[in-house]
């Protein structure tokens, strides 16, 4: 049984209209339709294709050039195996989050020693890139890939209720992560103090495909904060 499928000549027509980005019909042999171009047409389009110096046309990586999620991600895979297009760039600096506008103020009511999710705020998602995902609209990052990420939060507000400390941490699918806990105190009751704000960041273990991460807020007595401004990000670090 003979390996060869092409002869050089349909080869060489194939090869140019993959990197044309231009649909074949079939993958069996004498299937080219259209235009067939000798051989020395072909390899001469092709060396003008990829000199960018073809009329009226652009080379395009093939999509089995292109890198995929979990190769561009891959720490142990040999170099320059494949390319890393703007999408798959993004895929091996997987990152993604949600973020209210500066100036945009939403209100949270706290009971006392009880962690409230901080819902309402968030109004937008940062770029999403491979497995993480910014939805806003549920005031989460769902990430869909296993391993570790580096979570971090800042929240700028200011209080219009008690004086009282105010503790802030991420969860992952509704349990603490301590690890990335801020806490400030609210000295002013019943007018707009200073503006308070609250840094956390800290490694993340994701355990399962979906789990989201969302920002509490606790209160040592019922109050009522004011968030000025509000960033939720995670990036993968291991994994």
């Amino acid at each position: 049984m003979t390996r060869q499928r092409y002869s050089a000549k349909e080869s060489l027509n194939r090869i140019l209209r993959i990197f044309q980005n231009k649909a074949l019909s079939s993958e069996e042999a004498e299937t080219v339709t259209g235009e067939v171009l000798s051989e020395d047409e072909a390899l001469s389009d092709l060396a003008e294709l990829l000199a960018d110096s073809l009329p009226n046309e652009d080379a395009i990586i093939p999509p089995s050039l292109v890198a995929s999620v979990a190769e561009a991600n891959e720490p142990d895979a040999p170099i320059n195996t494949r390319a890393l297009t703007p999408q798959s760039h993004q895929w091996a600096h997987e990152y993604g989050g949600i973020y209210v506008t500066t100036g945009t103020i939403s209100q949270i009511i706290l009971t006392a020693d009880n962690w409230v999710k901080i819902t309402g705020t968030f109004q937008n998602e940062m770029l999403n890139s491979g497995e993480i995902f910014g939805d806003w609209n549920d005031d989460r990052v769902l990430v869909n890939e296993i391993g570790t990420y580096l979570v971090m939060y800042q929240a700028s507000l200011y209080s219009f209720s008690n004086a009282t400390y105010l503790d802030m941490e991420a969860f992952v699918n509704g349990v603490a992560q301590p690890q990335t806990s801020s806490r400030t105190y609210f000295s002013l009751s019943g007018t707009v103090g200073a503006v308070r704000s609250m840094v956390g960041f800290a490694p993340v273990a994701i355990s399962a495909i979906g789990q989201a991460i969302d920002l509490r807020a606790k209160a040592d007595i019922d109050a009522t904060i004011t968030i000025a401004s509000a960033q939720l990000f995670a990036t993968k670090l291991v994994g």
